[in-house]
């Protein structure tokens, strides 16, 4: 290859891993939280995102107070007002231990150390309300404080905080139909952490702290009908204003060094909306003695936008959206105190990354990126297994495939494997009456390139307070789109006020 077309191809490189790194994300680190953690896990109420910041277990699995029987008087009618607000106030304090060099995909070699990393104070804000028979109201919200030393202080566009709506959404349910509308998720898969068919809601991760696919899952603007009856039940629904991923966070730990192009660091834009967008999808589902089964189809928009270079000599990149076609199957089993699941799903339609070989006006050869449609099925298969009462363990493994990609020749290079695939182990176990919870996951790309492990204690100093500690491991090889995680060792602790 020319060294004009080397230089070039170089140079798109790192633009290539923003996007590369952005979609592997999703599927390949899905283990850093327990499961005690912040996810309301196959939960279609919706999530907190900021998981180590924040325990939604606190809210999830608390009672909220509706008796009308409150006093030892049953007739009297001064009665207690149900609690509809819950709260939340946390400091969170995460430090990357680690300093070393490592070699870039470009054949530089560089050094990362951030000393303090994460230095927030945060409130999480949760109101649920069931004001009137069948009916439910339900929001979530959250602020952030970013304070001295967090890489996210001094950012110009959040001014040193940033406050987001989580949820909102209105719910009325009758003896065979549910109607919601509002902010809320969509939960499809069986298998925790690694369903390859939790893909319509949108997801944001941030560092190190929001890893699982199940907090990072971002809420949606939805209607949804469910209607239920003898032979199964359906849920559909439609968004009328789909969202993607929001844009990676430049100098955050996931995403610690942008592009360059002419000198000057390649921005990631978002979509402008300037096209009437719409997703839609419905879901059938049987429930059977120890096993469910459920098929499903929808068209949705790939969550993660696509770049190319921008053409205006600016040094900001091009978003690209792409609809598509999913086809889903889930099924579980339980057996005692085994439970078997397994997705699988067909995308039609999927856009994989490509580099062109053109010729430029001398009649020299130029590689320029472009993108290329494509079919792909995916499959996550695990078990869930209670040991006892105060144990629990869980895997999943995750492989997905392309359909019939081509080999490489002169006029294509493909830049996406064929065939990828992820696994993921966890461990817990309560102790102290409940108090104290430690937890272990583990989570491997197969071929070895990506290995992230996560050793964390939560332990509870009252009804209202909780702190947590966690160790963070990480192992990634020299062509990984995680080069820059290799032998990274991080230590957090996150002290938790609930009223």
């Amino acid at each position: 290859m020319p060294d004009r077309v080397t230089t070039l191809v170089t140079g798109l490189l790192p633009t290539t891993l923003e996007c590369r790194l952005r979609r592997r994300l999703i599927c390949c680190l899905l283990a850093l939280l327990p499961p005690t953690s912040l996810s309301a896990q196959n939960s279609d109420a919706g999530e907190f995102p900021d998981a180590v910041e924040f325990d939604a277990g606190a809210f999830d699995n608390a009672a909220f107070d509706d008796s009308m029987f409150d006093g030892a008087d049953l007739f009297d009618t001064a009665t207690e007002a149900p609690r509809n607000f819950r709260f939340q106030l946390s400091q969170q304090t995460v430090t990357h231990l680690s300093k070393h060099r490592y070699s870039t995909p470009a054949g530089t070699t560089d050094t990362q150390h951030r000393g303090l990393e994460n230095n927030r104070l945060g409130l999480n804000i949760r109101y649920q309300n069931p004001f009137a028979a069948g009916w439910l109201l339900q929001s979530s919200a959250q602020l952030r404080a970013y304070l001295p030393g967090d890489y996210e202080h001094d950012n110009p566009g959040r001014d040193g905080w940033e406050w987001r709506l989580n949820e909102l959404f209105l719910q009325r349910s009758g003896a065979q139909n549910s109607f919601s509308f509002g902010r809320q998720t969509i939960v499809w898969g069986e298998t925790i952490g690694m369903s390859v068919l939790d893909v319509i809601n949108t997801t944001e991760y941030r560092d190190l702290t929001i890893i699982d696919i199940e907090d990072a899952r971002l809420n949606q603007w939805l209607a949804v009908w469910d209607h239920f009856s003898d032979s199964g039940s359906w849920s559909s629904f439609i968004n009328l204003y789909p969202e993607f991923d929001p844009v990676p966070v430049t100098g955050s730990p996931l995403f610690p060094e942008p592009a360059q192009m002419n000198g000057r660091p390649l921005r990631l834009g978002s979509y402008d909306g300037k096209r009437d967008l719409f997703e839609a999808g419905t879901r059938w589902n049987r429930t059977l003695i120890g096993s469910d089964i459920a098929v499903m189809a929808a068209r949705l928009y790939e969550n993660a936008l696509r770049y190319t270079l921008p053409t205006d000599g600016s040094n900001r990149t091009r978003p690209h959206i792409n609809d598509f076609i999913l086809l889903g199957f889930s099924a579980n089993r339980a057996i005692d105190r085994l439970l078997l699941t397994l997705d699988v799903a067909y995308s039609h339609g999927l856009l994989t990354d490509v580099l062109n070989l053109v010729a430029d006006s001398d009649d020299s050869a130029l590689w320029l990126p472009g993108f290329d449609t494509q079919n792909r099925i995916s499959m996550a298969a695990g078990f869930e297994y209670g040991i006892s009462a105060t144990q629990q363990v869980s895997l999943g493994v995750q492989a997905q495939r392309f359909i019939g990609l081509p080999s490489d020749s002169a006029s294509t290079l493909w830049r996406q494997r064929e065939t990828e695939g992820n696994a993921l182990l966890r461990y817990s176990q309560s102790l102290r009456n409940e108090e104290l919870m430690l937890s272990a996951t583990a989570q491997a790309a197969l071929d070895g390139d990506e290995v992230l492990l996560n050793l964390t204690a939560d332990y509870r100093l009252s009804d209202t307070w909780e702190v947590a500690g966690q160790i963070i491991l990480t192992h990634a090889a020299s062509d990984s789109a995680l080069f820059f995680l290799e032998r990274d060792v991080r230590a957090g602790l996150t002290l938790s006020w609930s009223f």
